[in-house]
């Protein structure tokens, strides 16, 4: 099978897979719309600096990149902040259309989709609202334009991931390594171009991201932003896993999955997640000490307060009186689990392997 980690390999890849494991329907819709997004995206990007060159001014300087583990409290930690009204974000219809001047000529149709309660892509209840006018992850902006996220075999196309033909390449795609040096390179300026376009939008505000993939691409990130900040949020494997696996359940392309094909799927996240929290060790040995900060789950959620003055500590940023009360107001309530994951055990693992497997990250952070 012809592959290659261009995005257009990816594309022929994907389709290949889709027809081998007879996803006829979804194989014509992803053949048919993936290419007029891609065109239509370029075009206006191109134009963009003919309509609104001003943008090509803006300072992207100092970005702050919040990773960790899906499902590790990082949506919950980088919305929050967001608040602050402080820093440049990306919505999710900035990252489905990362052009300035094509979201000016669709505003129309973006008001009308809110309007018709039509803005909603994913339900909050299926673990992660997505909704056009949400905060959302920079993966995104890889995810959609260059075929070059892990979240093309975590969720649009999860036969990738076992299929046998494809789960050895597929695991090396989005990967810093000899092979995707310059694909990683390129993504990142890519990145680069987007966030100087947000730049625009938000004033020079300093980019706030939340980019859990990105941690596989470290070294791109940092020939690209030199003088990026990190903050990696740490949880316990034994809630991360259950809650990550609850999520491939319940998102929409999970639910296309067999019961035998979920199965391999949850084999395959359980070692890449063990790869997740190896990488996140290795990427701090890389970072001098006043490029990260780490904080673990149960700092964030029973002492907020203190993580987010931490947080401007480490960045050098002052917090706004009026978010500061805001912070003050939400640490003083008291945090209530929403919804309760099923055990390890209800999905295959036991306690006894996670304990095994994960030891490095309880003899780091939760003993």
């Amino acid at each position: 099978m012809f592959q290659s980690n261009s995005t257009f390999g990816i594309y022929y890849t994907s389709l290949l897979v889709l027809y081998r494991n007879k996803k006829f329907l979804f194989l014509i819709l992803f053949l048919v719309i993936y290419p007029l997004i891609l065109i239509i995206s370029r075009i206006f990007l191109f134009l963009d600096y003919i309509l609104i060159p001003e943008f090509e001014n803006a300072k992207v300087k100092q970005p702050i990149f919040i990773m960790g583990v899906n499902r590790s409290g990082t949506t919950f930690f980088h919305r929050l902040l967001c608040k602050s009204n402080q820093f440049s974000t990306s919505k999710t219809w900035d990252l489905i259309i990362p052009s300035l001047s094509l979201r000016k000529f669709l505003t129309i149709l973006k008001r009308a989709l809110t309007y018709l309660k039509l803005d909603q892509i994913e339900k909050k209840k299926r673990g992660h609202q997505v909704r056009l006018e949400n905060i959302e992850e920079d993966e995104m902006l890889l995810f959609i334009h260059k075929l070059d996220s892990l979240w093309i075999s975590n969720h649009l196309i999860p036969w990738l991931k076992f299929d046998k033909s494809t789960k050895h390449f597929i695991k090396h795609v989005y990967r810093d390594n000899s092979r995707n040096q310059n694909r990683n390179i390129r993504s990142m300026l890519f990145v680069k171009d987007f966030f100087q376009r947000q730049a625009y939008v938000h004033k020079n505000r300093r980019h706030l991201s939340k980019s859990n993939p990105f941690m596989f691409k470290i070294d791109s990130i940092l020939k690209v932003f030199p003088d990026a900040k990190f903050v990696f949020l740490v949880r316990d494997p034994l809630e991360t896993i259950p809650s990550y696996f609850s999520l491939q359940e319940n998102v929409k392309f999970g639910n296309f999955l067999k019961k035998n094909e979920l199965n391999k799927l949850r084999k395959e996240s359980y070692e890449e997640i063990i790869e997740w929290y190896k990488e996140t060790e290795k990427v701090k040995s890389k970072l001098l000490k006043k490029q990260f900060m780490v904080l673990t789950y149960p700092q964030i959620t029973a002492d907020i307060q203190n993580s987010i003055e931490s947080f401007y500590k480490f960045t050098n940023m002052k917090m706004t009186k009026k978010f500061e009360k805001e912070v003050k107001l939400f640490a003083s309530k008291k945090y209530v689990k929403k919804h309760q994951n099923k055990s390890i055990e209800k999905y295959g693992f036991s306690k006894k392997q996670v304990l095994s497997d994960f030891d490095f990250v309880y003899q780091e952070y939760f003993l």
